[in-house]
């Protein structure tokens, strides 16, 4: 109940401030018109990976002129209400941060013909309500190269979250990303992965992940958004690797993070705001990966093997040109 409040009045609280703002409503003072964006978040933006991302892209709209307002770790049963929220207030542009409550909030949108609502990494898609997909099986390959080749002890791990289509997609391009080096450099690394159920609980991450490393793994991989700073921290203390998958997991372990594959979602929200004050919403599911630019590398260590890098770029290009197909789904 507490938590449910708490909620409730940072809503509260973040509609109001939003509704004071000296720009607020259709035009500014020059005459302009204020696009105003909401954005629901179902963990902190301070995650080191998916909500933050997405919280620098809504902060890049702002710098456009954009109103924005947003609510984080919101609770499942109260993702309908913030959306309602928002939708009242007469936001423009709402959206959703996950998938995971899409079902339930899609009833409440119909509500509001004049509102755009946006699911990241959803299936749904009407005439105000679009579905953008950030493909996690591209990460969950390129994680999957950096670590096979990395392994001191020929056994990596693949953290996920909660079993969510994004994150099992991310689990099989993890897979699939072992098994290409397996094939590719005649090795026979095994691959140990897990999901814990879960976005938020840093705790048991990090227990999934030493678990792990006891069982032989030196090289992990999260793919949980929140609860992948347990893996980082379990890697610092049992003094293995991982490879990030957000820019939070490089500042927390500099040591311990041999490479980054970003999943940048700031570059899906500049998609939406070209859709937004164009109004040219897409009519089928936009996908936004390596091909838009969401999905890269960074933060590789100083001592990282030149090659494992040049397969990396290959795998990247490959994709671009068509030429290397990263499957969603066995």
């Amino acid at each position: 109940m507490k938590k449910t409040l708490v909620v409730i009045l940072v809503l509260t609280l973040a509609i109001g401030l939003a509704a004071c703002d000296s720009t607020g409503g259709e035009e500014n003072q020059s005459g302009e018109r204020v696009w105003r964006v909401a954005a629901v978040y179902h963990t902190p933006i301070t995650d080191g990976a998916w909500s933050e991302t997405q919280f620098n892209g809504l902060r890049r709209m702002e710098a456009r002129g954009a109103q924005i307002s947003y609510v984080e770790n919101v609770i499942a049963g109260d993702f309908v209400e913030a959306i309602r929220a928002f939708a009242e207030e007469g936001f423009d542009l709402v959206i959703l941060g996950t998938n995971t409550y899409e079902d339930l909030v899609f009833p409440v949108t119909e509500e509001y013909p004049d509102v755009r609502f946006v699911s990241m990494n959803g299936i749904i898609m009407s005439d105000n309500f679009v579905s953008v997909r950030v493909p996690n099986e591209e990460q969950g390959f390129l994680a999957a190269i950096v670590a096979a080749l990395s392994t001191q002890t020929n056994t990596v791990g693949f953290i996920g979250g909660m079993e969510i289509v994004p994150i099992l997609r991310g689990a099989y391009g993890f897979e699939q990303g072992v098994n290409f080096v397996n094939e590719r450099f005649d090795r026979n690394v095994e691959l140990i992965s897990v999901n814990t159920g879960s976005m938020t609980d840093v705790n048991q991450a990090k227990e999934t992940a030493i678990a792990m490393i006891e069982r032989g793994a030196d090289v992990l991989t999260p793919m949980a958004d929140a609860a992948g700073m347990g893996v980082i921290e379990a890697v610092e203390e049992r003094d293995v690797m991982a490879v990030g998958t957000g820019p939070g997991h490089v500042v927390m372990a500099p040591n311990h993070v041999i490479s980054t594959i970003m999943r940048d979602n700031a570059y899906v929200y500049d998609g939406l705001w070209e859709f937004l004050i164009n109004d040219s919403w897409p009519t089928q599911i936009e996908v936004f990966g390596i091909l838009r630019g969401v999905v890269y590398t960074q933060n590789w260590a100083a001592d990282m093997d030149p090659a494992i890098i040049a397969m990396v770029d290959e795998v990247i290009e490959g994709v671009k040109s068509g030429e290397m197909i990263i499957r969603a789904y066995s």
